[in-house]
Formats: structure tokens, C-alpha cells, sequence
């Protein structure tokens, strides 16, 4: 038995978390600094806060969502237990990394309000240090689904097909 069905599965996982991570790569390096380039401060701060929400929001859900995905399918998969557990580490860290950075945002803007830009200015690094972290698990997980891949049939049992 060929098992292609399951390398389907595994390249249409690649090909959501690929555009998952571009998405994502694209409102931190395109949006955002537009937005701080196109806009008077006013528009920008007001843009900005309802923006970052959103792709926090956006970024967590997803990567919670595709780590019960890639736990659900695991259940199916051939993919060694050892391999897919590291997977889901690297997912569930990603999330983790975009969640703590929604927790952050009402701090960060609550100093920018009271006009405390030393506090300002450390919350926002660290957001900045947890997307960056986010991106950077997010790449880790894309390439470590795209090396197993080709090796993926490698992974079935070959016990019985000489039998």
C-alpha cells in the first residue's frame, strides 16, 4: 500500500502553514511600518492599536488551530511519535509567543497613554522579541514539515508488504 493519501494531507499542512507564515510576515514587515510612514501620529496610534490586535488575535488563534490540526492528523500519521511531538512543541511555543503578546497590548498602550516611554518602550521591545520569536518557530516548523516530506514514505511499515 502506496499511503499517498497521507502525503497529500502532510503537502496541503505545508502549504496552509507556509501561507499562514507569510501572512504573517507581511503585517509585521509591510502594514505596519506603512502605516507609521503613511499616516499623521494620531491616525497611525488609533490604526495601530485595533491592527495589532487583530494580528495577535489572528496569529494565536491560528497557531492553537494548527496545532490541534497537527495533533488531530498525528493520530493517523506514520510520522514517528518522537518527530511529531517536536512539531507540536515548536507550534504550540509560536502560539504561545503571539498569545503573551496579546496579553502585553493593553500594557503597552496604557504606557504610551500615561506617557511612560521608558515602559513603553521595554513592553514594546518585548512584544517585538515575541513576534520575532513567533516568526522565527513558525519558519522552524515550515522547514522541519518540508525535510520530512520527501522522506515521509520511509515511515511506513515495510513488514508487511513483503510478506
Amino acid at each position: 500500500m502506496y499511503h499517498l493519501s497521507e502525503a497529500y494531507l502532510m503537502a496541503a499542512f505545508i502549504v496552509t502553514l507556509a501561507a499562514y507564515f507569510g501572512a504573517l510576515i507581511f503585517g509585521a514587515a509591510a502594514v505596519a511600518p506603512t502605516a507609521v510612514r503613511i499616516l499623521d501620529e494620531q491616525s497611525c496610534a488609533v490604526f495601530l492599536r485595533s491592527y495589532w490586535l487583530t494580528y495577535h488575535r489572528l496569529a494565536a488563534g491560528g497557531g492553537f488551530l494548527l496545532a490541534l490540526i497537527l495533533a488531530v492528523g498525528s493520530i493517523f500519521s506514520a510520522v514517528p511519535l518522537i518527530y511529531v511531538t517536536f512539531m507540536l512543541a515548536l507550534i504550540s511555543a509560536m502560539a504561545l509567543c503571539f498569545w503573551i503578546g496579546l496579553q502585553l497590548i493593553p500594557s503597552i498602550n496604557a504606557a504610551r497613554d500615561a506617557g511612560d516611554m521608558a515602559g513603553f518602550n521595554s513592553l514594546h521591545r518585548l512584544d517585538v522579541a515575541l513576534i520575532g520569536a513567533g516568526l522565527l518557530l513558525a519558519f522552524s516548523l515550515l522547514v522541519g514539515l518540508i525535510y520530512v516530506l520527501p522522506g515521509q514514505f520511509t515511515f511506513w511499515p515495510t513488514a508487511l508488504h513483503n510478506a
